[in-house]
């Protein structure tokens, strides 16, 4: 099954739902909004900056040949824009391109070491355990990670020993019937634990 990201970058920085993918879209969203907001400025200032140039604060008089030097000295508006235009768009790559870095390197590391914990959960590892490196932003989630494992490790350890013990009793040349059902009655309270789905919606 062919992934998003075996498709096209920018397509796939589009499709992409990946927490990485999110941050790096709000991070392009935002330098873009900034470059959008910066220009407009410009373009304001730029404006009032000719307007108090011609009209000075003080009287001035202009005559033809003036003018013309003026005209020639100040750069046009549609140059000014475009030469920021490109400088911005270079400042906000390189910006978007570290912060996009920090973003994958910093905060994705340790919400993919959640992930891989919890699919290694789901297939029954509950050894599972997150590298001491790992915890360093998400530290809070890490020990309730560890913690909820560490609580099923023991419920289900509870669990197979009372099996054990009752299989043991049966093999027994008399069996205790009295001791099995007590180890029987143990495993059915360290099931009762947790809660399925099924037992949810019968409680409702």
């Amino acid at each position: 099954m062919a992934r998003s990201s075996d498709s096209f970058f920018l397509l796939a920085l589009l499709k992409d739902k990946t927490f990485q993918a999110r941050e790096i879209r709000r991070v392009i969203a935002f330098a873009t909004l900034y470059l959008v907001i910066t220009t407009a400025l410009l373009g304001i200032f730029y404006n009032q900056m000719l307007g108090q140039l011609v009209s000075g604060t003080a009287p001035m008089l202009f005559v033809s040949e003036d003018m013309s030097m003026i005209n020639e000295q100040i750069p046009s508006l549609s140059s000014v824009l475009g030469r920021w235009i490109l400088i911005m768009l270079v400042v906000n790559v390189i910006v978007t391109s570290f912060i996009s870095i920090y973003i994958v390197r910093k905060l994705g590391q340790p919400i993919l070491a959640v992930k891989r914990a919890l699919r290694e959960i789901g297939e029954g590892k509950l050894n599972v355990r997150l590298r001491a490196s790992d915890d360093q932003e998400f530290s809070e989630i890490f020990d309730a990670v560890e913690s909820a494992v560490s609580s099923i490790n023991e419920q289900v350890a509870a669990a197979k020993n009372e099996v054990q013990t009752a299989r043991e009793l049966q093999e027994q040349p008399t069996p205790d019937q009295a001791a099995i059902s007590s180890s029987l009655s143990n495993c059915q309270q360290a099931l009762d634990y947790f809660t399925t789905e099924d037992a949810a919606q019968k409680a409702a």
